[in-house]
């Protein structure tokens, strides 16, 4: 751009800035904000005498004028390099966020802060499906380089990527913070037979079916959270092929949050056992019995939360006699493989000084009575969450729930006495005066209730109003309930 606007004497004050992305410095905003007020006074003066070519240049070239200008004293422009290289790095830690290189490709400016940021390139995603095959190395290789000494965070699960891409993290496992490894027979023995070491390791996620993996294998002194799964690579296909295979002398201790998926009952107590400090465990897919004549032994832990999911039967009625766990605030059961009776939440939950706040129950195959028998125990229940039952929810449940007034109380036992959230996914077959009545006997402890796939039209009438204006917060939808990674709930 010339140094004067067409038509006009107004000169640009610093010609040097226009086409770069140099900050202005602070004494030299107040001239280049005058100056955008003086263009802007010539284009108000030209408002009336549009009628002109000439005239009609000068009013758009003015304009320009004010936009660059302005773009010049923005205040992202003058943002502190610290400042954007900060909002760089938090806009770049999910995985699904921006990518670094979109940073680097803005201006010049941006660029300069997204190469001084190492931070900003220590998330490595090995993608073959997002870049070729023969650009993937020279771009691992120049990301390793722009993360200088950062702690990495790795992402490694193509069967078909070539040996030099894992060779090449391999050679940084020294940075490595957290790794999520999907491995073949192949890619296992490249790590087994490397020399590569994990000082640094905080977060573990593997999925093979074998644990001998070298130095990896090994005492791992920072390592807060496990997650295991038997499930690996074909040379064609991705399918699940054997059972985890948990050594007897576990590796790894001290962690203190664990996935297990394809694992015995009682490869899953040795594991309880090595890891004391361990509070949160998440359990899929596990099977018994035990193939190696392993006998569970009685175990127990520290958890204070408890997850299971799609475990067959043979694994329940090993793991629930032998484990205890005083501490356990949080059980969520999804029951596909109709596994865990009732009688086996009800001995966990009437356990040693139960402490459960919050009881999710999704498919499971309870009957209505042996619902109401299992809530009976929960006393320390706050929040309660029932998804698509193998029963619906009749009015005897709502009955059940309903706190009665006054002595009436002692007629029978209080259920769940102090929920303050309930949450119910499908199967509700209950009068709508059931409901109301239940929901009104627990104002003011019940602070939300989120109804889903309800499938009544009672629920587009004004019905909650009153529960409402009491406080309650109502969320009556016909769709999914939706996790916290975004995905609607099964």
């Amino acid at each position: 751009m010339k140094n004067t606007v067409l038509g006009t004497s107004i000169p640009s004050p610093y010609p040097e800035l226009l086409l770069s992305s140099t900050v202005p410095l602070d004494s030299q905003v107040p001239v280049i904000l005058s100056a955008i007020q003086a263009a802007q006074e010539d284009i108000r003066a030209t408002e009336n005498e549009v009628g002109d070519d000439v005239l009609k240049q000068r009013r758009s070239a003015l304009e320009e004028f004010v936009q660059i200008h302005r773009s010049m004293v923005s205040v992202i422009r003058r943002l502190p390099s610290e400042i954007l290289s900060e909002i760089f790095s938090r806009c770049s830690r999910k995985w699904d966020g921006c990518k670094p290189r979109i940073f680097a490709t803005v201006c010049s400016r941006w660029r300069d802060v997204a190469l001084a940021t190492p931070r900003l390139w220590c998330n490595v995603w090995v993608d073959r499906e997002e870049v070729k095959p023969q650009s993937l190395s020279f771009l691992l290789s120049l990301q390793l380089e722009r993360s200088g000494q950062v702690p990495l965070s790795v992402v490694f699960s193509d069967p078909f990527i070539a040996p030099c891409i894992l060779e090449s993290l391999i050679a940084v496992s020294h940075r490595w913070e957290s790794v999520d490894l999907v491995l073949t027979g192949p890619q296992r023995e490249l790590i087994h037979s490397s020399n590569c070491h994990f000082p640094i390791l905080k977060r573990l996620i593997l999925q093979t079916p074998s644990l001998e993996l070298g130095n990896l294998s090994r005492p791992l002194p920072l390592l807060e959270e496990l997650s295991l799964d038997g499930r690996y690579f074909s040379d064609d296909n991705f399918e699940l092929i054997e059972p985890l295979l948990i050594p007897p002398q576990f590796p790894w201790t001290g962690f203190t949050k664990c996935s297990l998926v394809q694992c015995t009952a009682a490869d899953v107590l040795n594991i309880l056992r090595a890891s004391p400090p361990m509070e949160d465990l998440s359990l899929g897919h596990c099977y018994g019995p035990s193939e190696r004549d392993q006998e569970p032994i009685p175990t127990t832990s520290n958890i204070r939360s408890l997850n299971i999911r799609s475990c067959n039967a043979a694994f329940t009625r090993e793991f629930f006699p032998c484990f205890s766990a005083p501490n356990l605030q949080e059980l969520l059961v999804d029951d596909a493989e109709a596994a865990i009776t009732t009688t086996a939440l009800v001995a966990l939950l009437a356990g040693p000084s139960p402490q459960i706040t919050h009881l999710r129950l999704s498919r499971v195959r309870a009957s209505e009575k042996d619902l109401i028998v299992l809530l009976r125990v929960a006393d320390a229940v706050e929040h309660l969450e029932i998804s698509w039952p193998w029963d619906v929810h009749s009015n005897t449940l709502m009955e059940a729930l309903t706190l009665l007034p006054g002595n009436r109380n002692r007629a029978r036992p209080r259920i769940l006495p102090k929920l303050r959230l309930l949450s119910i996914t499908g199967g509700l077959a209950c009068k709508d005066e059931s409901l109301l009545t239940m929901l009104e006997s627990r104002c003011p402890g019940l602070k939300h209730v989120e109804l889903f796939y309800a499938g009544r039209t009672f629920f587009f009438d004004r019905s909650f109003d009153g529960l409402r204006k009491a406080g309650m917060e109502i969320d009556v939808r016909f769709d999914a309930p939706v996790d916290s990674l975004g995905r609607t709930a099964s």
